[in-house]
């Protein structure tokens, strides 16, 4: 039984979509290409799928994943990757580039939505902000915030608490890009 709630949470859609377009973004010491697919037909969602494409400047796990999003649509369209693909690393306009002759190739995207709730308390301190939350827990005198990852749990006594919500934030996590 347990392996069937495990294939649930991984659960993963199928859609057919055009590559819409690919922005270079460099913010934070990070750079990559923002990625943007336009959903033709979908039983899950006609909005459209965003997806990072992280390319570094350094040599590290996420940038080669990113590398990796990124030649997968080149394939998918039939343009020619470059030469030495770790050379698109910290080039995000030159990957965006590439990526621009892409544009309008129909593509089957395989994705999964992904979703993070974030817990924010307005209290006589000022705003504390939770991240990462697993639930919130609401007793007579406290709001318990139960955090992922099996970190320690956050409490807020009520009567210290002036307002307080939750924000749910949804994005969709690419994981497979083919030809349609």
């Amino acid at each position: 039984m347990p392996t069937a709630i495990f294939d649930a949470m991984n659960a993963h859609a199928q859609a057919i979509a055009r590559f819409a377009d690919a922005m270079p973004v460099r913010a934070d010491g990070r750079s990559g290409v923002m990625l943007r697919f336009q959903p033709k037909r979908s039983r899950h969602a006609l909005v459209p799928i965003e997806d990072w494409a992280d390319l570094g400047p350094e040599l590290s796990i996420p940038a080669v994943c990113g590398a990796g999003k990124v030649l997968r649509v080149l394939r998918a369209a039939r343009i020619a990757a470059p030469r030495d693909p770790l050379a698109l690393l910290g080039r995000e306009e030159c990957a965006a580039r590439l990526l621009s002759r892409a544009v309008g190739t129909t593509l089957r995207v395989a994705f999964r939505r992904r979703s993070r709730l974030r817990f924010v308390a307005w209290t006589e301190r000022g705003v504390e902000t939770v991240s990462d939350v697993a639930e919130v827990r609401e007793h007579e005198d406290a709001y318990l915030v139960l955090r992922r990852g099996g970190r320690f749990p956050v409490r807020f006594e009520r009567n210290s608490v002036i307002r307080q919500r939750r924000d749910l934030e949804t994005w969709y996590e690419v994981l497979a890009i083919e030809r349609a």
